[in-house]
This record gives structure tokens, C-alpha cells and sequence, in this order.
């Protein structure tokens, strides 16, 4: 029994304006051979459940246009992806890769904007943004040490009890560029990270071993 294309249905909307040249073609084929309906121009009209439009990146000159009017965005990594997976298109404001995919990051210490932002880029890449402490967090974004979610029991939660990496916003910034899970370590939000510390009457000696 011959199975439906993952993109059956599918109207993308496809401009070189909007995708780079040296991938245009890679991505016809992609999109056509998985069974969309591809329309070789722009047309923000198009605001449909089953619309898509694709464009290079978010830092496009077009993109928060074709946002604003309802417009759902895909980037190239994302239908590349959904291609090789056999699996449908996402239907969200934008997706850029799925580098996130079923990866919950909840983050702390950051006010409501930055909070905004920050869910855009988690979902951009296909993971899910929680606002409270969850058994299925699998990273904690952190501001600072300053945190609360980030301080004391929280902190024990994140690091002892689930050991899961608390890391600095640059991660999730690298992820997205590098369209991948990316290596944690020196994104690590260490115990005393962005303190001042002001040490007095220590001996010189401990206070080298200190520094």
C-alpha cells in the first residue's frame, strides 16, 4: 500500500528573493518529491492552514513583515529535515530547524519580554518553553545565579536531583545557528557566574588558592 506524502496538501510559497540561491533548487526537489504544492513566488496573502513560506533565516529583512501578516515560516533546515524524516510540516508562526525537537527548556530570571523572545527561538526550533519546575525539563536557560529558579532547592533540582545542565542563553543562540543540539559545557551557568565577590583579611596564600 503506497503511502501519502508527508507534504500532501501542503502550499509552499518559495521566492529566490527570500531563499538563498546556492540551496533553491535542493529544496524544490525536496518539496515537490514529498508531495507539497509549490508556488515559485511570494504571496503574504496566503495565510491558509495548509500555507507556507520559506525564507532564509529570521534576520531576513522580510521576515517580521510576513510574520505580522499571519504568514507561517519555514526555513530551509526545518523542510530539509521534515523531508528526510518523512513527517509532516509544522504548523506554527515559524520554524527554523528541529534542533529542539522534543526538548522541554525551561527558563529563569528573565523578565516577561526577554521570556517572549526566548520562547520564540525555543519553539523556532521545534522544543516546547515551560514557566514552572517539570520532571520533563530537559535544560534550564538561565539569566544569571541570581535566578530564583536557578538558587538554592531549584538549583539542587536542576543540577542533583535531574542532572540537567543549566545553561546561558548563548546555547540556545548556537543551537539555532548551527541548526543542532550543540555541546553544553562552556555554556555552563557556573555557582558563583557574574558575582561580584569582595574578600577581606584572607591571608595571601588562601586567598591565591581563592582567585
Amino acid at each position: 500500500m503506497l503511502q501519502t506524502p508527508p507534504f500532501k496538501g501542503a502550499n509552499v510559497f518559495m521566492s529566490r528573493k527570500l531563499v538563498p540561491p546556492e540551496i533553491f533548487d535542493a529544496l524544490h526537489d525536496a518539496l515537490k518529491l514529498n508531495g507539497a504544492n509549490v508556488v515559485l513566488c511570494s504571496d503574504p496573502s496566503r495565510t491558509g492552514p495548509d500555507d507556507y513560506h520559506v525564507i532564509a533565516s529570521s534576520d531576513h529583512e522580510k521576515f517580521e513583515d510576513l510574520r505580522a501578516k499571519g504568514c507561517q515560516l519555514l526555513g530551509p533546515q526545518c523542510v530539509f529535515s521534515c523531508a528526510n524524516e518523512h513527517r509532516s510540516l509544522p504548523k506554527q508562526k515559524f520554524t527554523c530547524c528541529l534542533a529542539l525537537d522534543g526538548v522541554n527548556v525551561l527558563a529563569s530570571g528573565f523578565e516577561a519580554d526577554e521570556k517572549v523572545k526566548i520562547k520564540n527561538l525555543v519553539t523556532s526550533m521545534g522544543g516546547v518553553l515551560h514557566t514552572k519546575t517539570s520532571l520533563d525539563v530537559s535544560f534550564v536557560i538561565a539569566k544569571n545565579v541570581l535566578a530564583a529558579k536557578y538558587k538554592a532547592s531549584n538549583y539542587t533540582w536542576a543540577v542533583n536531583t535531574l542532572k540537567k545542565p543549566v545553561l546561558t542563553i548563548n546555547w540556545l543562540y548556537q543551537c539555532c545557528n548551527e541548526h543542532r543540539i550543540v555541546p553544553q559545557e562552556s555554556f555552563r551557568v557556573l555557582p558563583v557566574s557574574g558575582l561580584t565577590i569582595c574578600v577581606t583579611r584572607i591571608p595571601s596564600g588562601l586567598f591565591t588558592v581563592l582567585l
